[in-house]
């Protein structure tokens, strides 16, 4: 079935999200991985090389841009790094709920399990910016039956660990309205970086074909939704980084039918206009 529309504001066709993923580790991180090893500290000097420099990188590209973007931040990134999560909260960015490490999946906890991970990840985003999260991702987007209704119950408006559509869509649980903003997959500089192997102008290229695509779609009265995730670890690193600035740039030039919001604007534009909320199938 495909679900009814709910027309974007001021006549905007096209939605574009942009996506920081802010992710600590306590173990070992997304690269560099090594069998039996308690702690991998080549792996997780990779990652820490996000809160250092990349996630700066990545918010001058923001305020050069006039963009803001969504950030998907652990609690442990928070406490290890948060001047540079107040900065992005005062740029206007969100700070959305990524778990307490990138090392815990959800899926591996227990609804009461769960349910206090997302209340300490809530606690310590409010405690350095002052405000709660609304938004969660769960690390991986490995999450359970459970998750969303945990999250609605704990004051999140909207969840963006599914993958099973491009547009935004609610859902009612537990008698509380959600917002499911789906994960895209592409562009992420995590597929793209491939060991090394790939590089920032055929991930630009690839994503300036899918926004293409999306943007004729658009002028024949389909509208549509676009995303460009970036990890601070890898799209903060200058072989990357520069081909974010590029896809940022290169939709700006189409602010006629593009809107820019963050997923939580996203979410709060759904839950006032949309007229249709399904009732939450885990299983589709």
């Amino acid at each position: 079935m495909v679900r009814p529309v709910t027309p974007y504001p001021d006549g905007k066709m096209i939605c574009a999200t942009f996506t920081v993923a802010f992710e600590a580790f306590t173990r070992g991180g997304h690269f560099k991985k090594a069998k039996g090893l308690e702690v991998n500290l080549v792996s997780l000097s990779h990652a820490n090389y996000g809160g250092n420099a990349g996630i700066w990188r990545i918010l001058e590209i923001l305020q050069r841009n006039d963009v803001t973007a969504t950030i998907d931040v652990n609690g442990l990134a928070v406490q290890k790094w948060p001047e540079a999560v107040k900065a992005l909260h005062e740029q206007g960015s969100e700070i959305t709920g990524h778990g307490t490490t990138n090392d815990i999946k959800m899926t591996d906890l227990n609804p009461e399990q769960q349910r206090k991970e997302i209340q300490e990840v809530s606690r310590i985003i409010r405690e350095v910016t002052g405000v709660a999260p609304r938004g969660w991702v769960s690390p991986g987007g490995h999450h359970t039956r459970e998750t969303l209704s945990i999250l609605a119950d704990e004051g999140y408006i909207w969840c963006g660990d599914q993958c099973d559509d491009d547009l935004p869509y609610l859902v009612e649980v537990e008698g509380k309205k959600m917002c499911v903003i789906p994960k895209h997959w592409f562009y992420n500089d995590w597929r793209a970086w491939n060991g090394g192997a790939s590089n920032g102008a055929m991930a630009f290229q690839g994503f300036k074909d899918g926004f293409d695509f999306v943007y004729e779609e658009a002028l024949r009265g389909k509208p549509g939704r676009i995303d460009a995730l970036v990890h601070a670890e890898l799209g903060g690193r200058p072989y990357q980084a520069h081909a974010f600035e590029k896809m940022i740039r290169y939709t700006k030039q189409f602010a006629d039918l593009v809107w820019f919001p963050t997923r939580a604007e996203l979410a709060e534009h759904m839950l006032k206009n949309s007229t249709y909320v399904e009732t939450y199938k885990p299983l589709g």
